[in-house]
Formats: structure tokens, sequence, C-alpha cells
């Protein structure tokens, strides 16, 4: 009449061990290929994101001095466009910008000072990067607000 249940299962076909390392040696094979490239357009995002967030930090910022005739001190932080620092009530006018100050795409705080120590004319504003440290390159290289300003200028100046 019919097979018993043990004897079925012994029949029935599975995976022998070189049709599963087949199946991993191709699932490693598309992830170098794809990945890769996933992973470079997820970093040119986070650099792009953090660029941006800059820049609304700098319109923000100037927002300030025309209030206050001078940038917030390296102490009172990009946290003075959202509160007013202490002592300063009476003059702020904001908040100058919508929302607590956001951390970079890396999640760190970003480094801000005033007056700057490498942009002497205003102030310093820079995110760290991927490696969240001084220094770096490539993907992990610091990502500078002057810099950007720098080669707007050199362009402008070029034509």
């Amino acid at each position: 009449m019919g097979k018993s249940k043990l004897s079925r299962l012994k029949e029935e076909d599975g995976f022998t061990l070189l049709e599963i390392i087949a199946v991993f040696f191709l699932l490693a094979l598309l992830y170098a290929l794809v990945g890769s490239s996933v992973w470079n357009r997820l970093d040119q995002g986070r650099v792009k994101a953090a660029q941006a967030q800059m820049a609304i930090f700098r319109n923000c910022l100037d927002d300030y001095r025309l209030d206050f005739g001078t940038y917030p001190l390296t102490e009172e932080g990009l946290n003075a466009l959202w509160q007013p620092p202490p002592g300063k009530e009476d003059l702020w006018n904001g908040p100058y910008i919508n929302g607590p100050i956001p951390k970079d795409p890396w999640g760190t705080p970003y480094v801000y000072r005033y007056p700057g120590e490498i942009n002497r004319e205003k102030y310093d504003l820079y995110s760290l990067g991927a490696d969240r440290r001084e220094g770096g390159t490539g993907i992990n290289a610091d990502l500078h607000l002057w810099r950007e300003e720098t080669h707007v200028t050199e362009g402008i100046m070029e034509h």
C-alpha cells in the first residue's frame, strides 16, 4: 500500500554540501560586486548631508551675528542658535534654527570654535568624519566648512 513515513523521508532529496557552498560563493560574489557600490553611495550621502547641515548652520550663524554683532563664542557653541546664551536673552531674537542642533551623520557633534583657529576672520565649523577623530583621509577626512567657502571663492575668481 504505502511506504512508511520514515522511508519516504530517506528518499527525499536534500542539498549537498557542494550546492550549499556554491550558493554562499555566489552570494559573496554578488555582495562584492554590488555591496561596495551601495556602501560608497551611503558614504557619499553622509558627506553631502554633513555639508548641507553646515551650510544651514552658516546661514543661522550669520543671522545670529546680525543681532549680536559677533558670532557665538566657543563656550556658547552652536546651541546659542537654539537657546539664548546666559546673559544675552535681551538681544536674542531666536531661535535661529528649527529644533535642537543635530549631530553629524556619523553621530558626533559638529566642532565649532569662535574665534576660529584656522579661519581666524570667522569661525571654525567642521565634522570629524566617519572615524570621529581629527584628521583622516577619504571617508575619514574631516569636513571643513571654510574649505568649501575657499573653493567656491577660488572658483569665482578663476572665471
